[in-house]
């Protein structure tokens, strides 16, 4: 018997109330004046009558609002549904970061946007849904239960779902976006507009970086690939691990830019400092020009112009125009990759330094010795110590002037392998060009016409010769 209103029970002194659920049976104080008037006993024999049989207290509980619980339900408990739970947050707001732990200062050129990833990252995990449990009434009676619902991830490019639907891991290098609710790892990073406060430094680890605008002063670009730019660079940092290609010009003495592969510009004027692992190709022309290349220059099209700066290639220079008629000093060397250069100026360092310690060293040995042989046995303690001391520096300092020597041979070995790049200028070659190619120097001092700058073996000299025809159609 289910109880849809009210009825009296205990001889009309309590009344029996069900919740509409039918989770809960409450009594009340009805002719009675207080629960303890009736026994605890004769109540549940009472309730039972009723088909309460489920929950019932032990003993009777506090009262609220003249009433009590005498029976409780078990409620159904829903399932849970699917959660997806990122383990690498994707790209929030663009909060500037602070430069360092407890202080107030802000790089507003630090927005931090995008997520790196690197290949084989966890990205999100799928907490599966639970089924959830049943429940009783007080009546005995089953309560369904709903099950929690299920989601289906949905991956985009560069990441892989695991065989069980319950893993995102990254599967390429590059950032990580959440696109229309699908995770993605992108390889290609594209500003459509310029690097400026609205946009920040940027670091990024995929394969491509493209800005479809300028990079303006005092902003960073690092990439693990490819940068390519479609306007100016002025005054700002490049770190590339790939090629670089800036359809614009590169300019500005505060301009700082590193290739690891090839790099294509159409043109530079005043720029701080260049470098390149690979080859440099210049669409129109290079000004004042701070410029290192591991492998050839070329400046063909356009103007073809090289003037003035300072330029170490590890191969050969490809020139319509070099210097000008102002006679600018432009400094060529060609035949010195990046790894040569150090090795150079490290020699050149340590042959500042050691010799000279050699010279002072026997200069000291020498003075120490002949005052001992003036003053026998009166010659001084600290003196003795002394010598005794640059006695043992001499074969240390010794040994360092012979592998001196032996660098040194070494260095001239590869510097004459690398005699043979030249300088080609296909135009005018002007006065004022210093041209250094292995261990020899020339300046050219007049103005000539379509001539290659090269290293003679037979006399060790730099000379300057005419292009041969066969030369002239190499890049025609």
């Amino acid at each position: 018997m289910k109880l849809n209103k009210p009825v009296k029970i205990c001889n009309n002194s309590l009344s029996l109330n069900v919740s509409k659920d039918g989770l809960a049976a409450f009594l009340k104080l009805d002719e009675a004046e207080s629960f303890d008037d009736v026994q605890f006993d004769e109540i549940l024999k009472e309730v039972q009558k009723y088909g309460i049989v489920l929950g019932f207290v032990s003993k009777m509980g506090p009262v609220k609002d003249d009433m009590i619980i005498i029976s409780r339900g078990i409620p159904a408990v829903p399932g849970e549904n699917a959660k997806v739970i990122p383990k690498v947050k994707p790209p929030a707001a663009r909060i500037p970061k602070k430069e360092a732990k407890g202080k107030d200062k802000v790089n507003y050129r630090e927005l931090g946007k995008i997520v790196n990833v690197p290949a084989g990252l966890f990205l999100l995990e799928k907490i599966p849904p639970t089924s959830g449990r049943p429940g009783k009434n007080i009546f005995g009676e089953r309560i369904p239960t709903k099950e929690g619902k299920d989601v289906t991830i949905k991956c985009g490019p560069g990441v892989d779902l695991s065989e069980d639907g319950l893993r995102v891991t990254a599967t390429v290098d590059g950032k990580f976006v959440m696109d229309k609710g699908r995770p993605c790892v992108l390889e290609e990073h594209v500003i459509n507009g310029d690097v400026d406060m609205s946009v920040g430094n940027v670091v990024f680890c995929g394969k491509s970086l493209v800005v479809n605008g300028e990079v303006l002063p005092g902003f960073e670009l690092k990439c693990r690939g490819d940068i390519r730019v479609k306007g100016l660079v002025n005054n700002a940092r490049l770190l590339v691990g790939g090629k670089l290609e800036v359809s614009g010009g590169i300019i500005g003495e505060d301009a700082d830019i590193k290739v690891k592969d090839d790099a294509k510009v159409h043109f530079m004027e005043n720029v701080g400092f260049f470098e390149t692992r690979g080859s440099l190709t210049v669409t129109d022309y290079i000004v004042q020009g701070n410029i290192m290349v591991r492998r050839n220059l070329t400046a063909l099209d356009g103007k073809g112009a090289v003037i003035g700066g300072n330029y170490v290639l590890g191969g050969s220079m490809y020139v319509k125009e070099l210097g000008s008629d102002a006679e600018v000093v432009t400094e060529v060397t060609v035949g010195l990759d990046h790894e040569l250069n150090v090795r150079k100026k490290k020699l050149e360092a340590e042959k500042e330094f050691w010799p000279a310690k050699m010279n002072e060293l026997l200069k000291n040995i020498g003075s120490l010795n002949e005052m001992k042989k003036k003053e026998g046995p009166s010659f001084p303690e600290d003196k003795k110590i002394l010598l005794l001391k640059l006695n043992k520096m001499m074969p240390e300092v010794m040994e360092k002037t012979n592998e001196l020597t032996e660098k040194e041979a070494r260095l001239d070995d590869d510097l004459l392998k690398a005699t043979e790049e030249s300088i080609y200028v296909y135009g005018t070659a002007y006065p004022g060009i210093y041209a250094k190619i292995g261990n020899a120097a020339r300046s050219v001092t007049d103005e000539e016409s379509s001539v290659v700058i090269e290293f003679q073996k037979s006399t060790g000299k730099i000379h300057v010769r005419s292009i041969t025809s066969e030369e002239r159609n190499s890049v025609a």
